[in-house]
């Protein structure tokens, strides 16, 4: 009988008296490659979060290779063979890679060795992945996709038996995702576990052995990879038969003789050169390019983040100079950033504090706040955003990634701004709230207002932007418009 890694069944786990996992099964197989997926909020974290003790479950049963198992604390599970690598990474970038794979372990241990003999040591967990690189290099000098090998050598270096990768794939370029898969790969080939964690449903197709989906803190299908669809994933998600194909009709509202909502003309600064671009009203304009292309510098120059070196802004066929992100929202300019937690939200407070932040110029008179006033816009937001929250007071930081991209939305959209800069406004998102979101900035748009949209899915880009600039080392160097183009159509153009 084959002893499987990890067998998790009838788990329960509440907080606050709200259940949030009802009633789950998950198997894992050693040498397996594990998909879970699910809608933010479907208990995902949490079923990973009881394996590798930070939580303690409330009912049902853990057996970690055929043994029952009720870990207190992660660090009693690592004992265990079972690491987590985060989203999040936890390296120390002033230190080399051998510092970093031993920072653990040295924590526990009080004996010197010298940084010879530390590389040395370091080198195996390496050449375990088949990487390039040296553990003598500093982990400043990495791509986020090296610095990701690095977290996972670190875990091998604890003896894991076991890996749980959180959203592995979120911040890499096509290329880094391509290495990663051949580490996956290669640690599948020893005899690893792997749980994959994703909101991109290409990547279990491409990677994974088998696939559970998890709706409403419960398991409903569990399948191998080659047996399903994408399709048959999101409906499993979502309880409906929902297609994965989205097309946005979207009424020209652009005539000749309209007025640009904004326009850059040659603007330049230290990472950009000669960046021209025109938004409309009623456009939804994307920005196309490979990771560190200059697509989120171009909306940060608009925003008033970074100082213009030459070129001219005009918003409503005006010049302004934008010195700072409070004067970029006095002109009607907002911005949904990159990284939601530390730029675009205060964790520790409400969704109410967040939501109206921006704002408490329009609900206040003679410097008193206008509660109603305040309370009736957040509990819009929640109700047009689809936020899930115990209610308007709760903290922000309990909310799961997609409720809390919602919140930083709501936000942007209760300045009454006319212009919307969206940098990556779907990511870390499950297909239907990213649904929810596009439709939204679809309805926005067809009242007269301009985006400018950012995403590192370029099928999003290509199926739903009236017209695309692409990026390409600080540069536009094409654009396309009156036309929707194919994922593939517009990887080929951005390289």
């Amino acid at each position: 009988m084959e002893i499987l890694a990890i067998e998790a069944r009838k788990i329960k786990k509440g907080f606050d008296g709200n259940p949030v996992l009802k009633d789950v099964n998950f198997t894992l197989k050693a040498g397996e490659v594990h998909a879970l997926v699910g809608q933010n909020g479907a208990g995902k974290s949490t079923l990973v979060k009881l394996i590798n003790g930070y939580h303690q479950r409330d009912g049902g049963e853990i057996k970690v290779f055929g043994k029952a198992s009720q870990f207190s604390s992660p660090k009693q599970a690592q004992l265990e063979g079972i690491s987590m690598v985060y989203q999040d990474l936890s390296l120390i970038s002033s230190l080399s890679v051998a510092d970093n794979i031993f920072l653990t372990e040295q924590s526990k241990k009080s004996v010197l060795i010298s940084n010879r003999e530390r590389m040395k040591q370091a080198q195996p967990f390496l050449d375990m992945l088949d990487v390039d690189i040296s553990p003598s290099q500093k982990v400043e000098t990495l791509s986020v996709g090296e610095q990701q090998f690095i977290e996972i050598a670190k875990a091998l270096a604890m003896n894991a038996k076991i890996l749980v990768l959180d959203e592995p794939t979120a911040s890499l370029s096509n290329n880094e995702i391509n290495d990663l898969f051949k580490v996956i790969s290669t640690l599948k080939e020893k005899g690893i576990s792997i749980i994959y964690i994703t909101h991109y449903l290409s990547d279990i197709m491409r990677i994974c052995d088998a696939v559970t989906v998890l709706r409403d803190g419960y398991t409903v299908l569990e399948i191998q990879t080659k047996d399903t669809t994408i399709d048959e994933l999101v409906e499993a998600m979502l309880g409906n038969k929902t297609s994965t194909n989205l097309t946005w009709e979207r009424q020209a509202l652009t005539q000749p003789s309209h007025t640009p909502l904004l326009e850059l003309q040659n603007i330049s600064t230290a990472e950009l050169d000669d960046v021209s671009l025109t938004v409309m009203p009623g456009q939804v304009v994307g920005l196309a390019g490979l990771l560190g292309s200059g697509r989120t510098e171009i909306l940060e120059a608009i925003y008033g983040l970074t100082p213009l070196t030459k070129g001219t802004l005009l918003v409503n066929g005006k010049e302004v100079k934008i010195s700072s992100p409070r004067h970029a929202i006095e002109t009607g300019i907002n911005m949904v950033p990159e990284d939601r937690r530390s730029q675009g939200l205060v964790l520790d407070f409400s969704v109410e504090d967040n939501v109206l932040m921006a704002s408490f110029d329009r609900i206040s008179r003679s410097m008193v706040l206008d509660k109603s006033k305040g309370q009736m816009m957040v509990e819009n937001t929640i109700k047009k955003l689809g936020v899930k929250t115990t209610g308007a007071s709760q903290s922000v930081r309990f909310l799961s990634g997609g409720n809390q991209q919602k919140v930083v939305i709501g936000k942007c959209l209760s300045t009454d701004a006319k212009i919307l800069l969206l940098d990556d406004p779907t990511f870390g998102i499950d297909i239907n709230a990213k649904y929810e979101i596009m439709k939204i900035v679809n309805q926005y748009v067809a009242q007269g207002n301009g985006v400018i949209f950012v995403s590192s899915e370029y099928a999003e880009v290509g199926s739903f932007c009236d017209v695309i600039y692409v990026v390409n080392k600080g540069r536009i160097v094409n654009h396309y418009s009156g036309q929707r183009m194919t994922e593939e159509e517009l990887l080929a153009a951005v390289q």
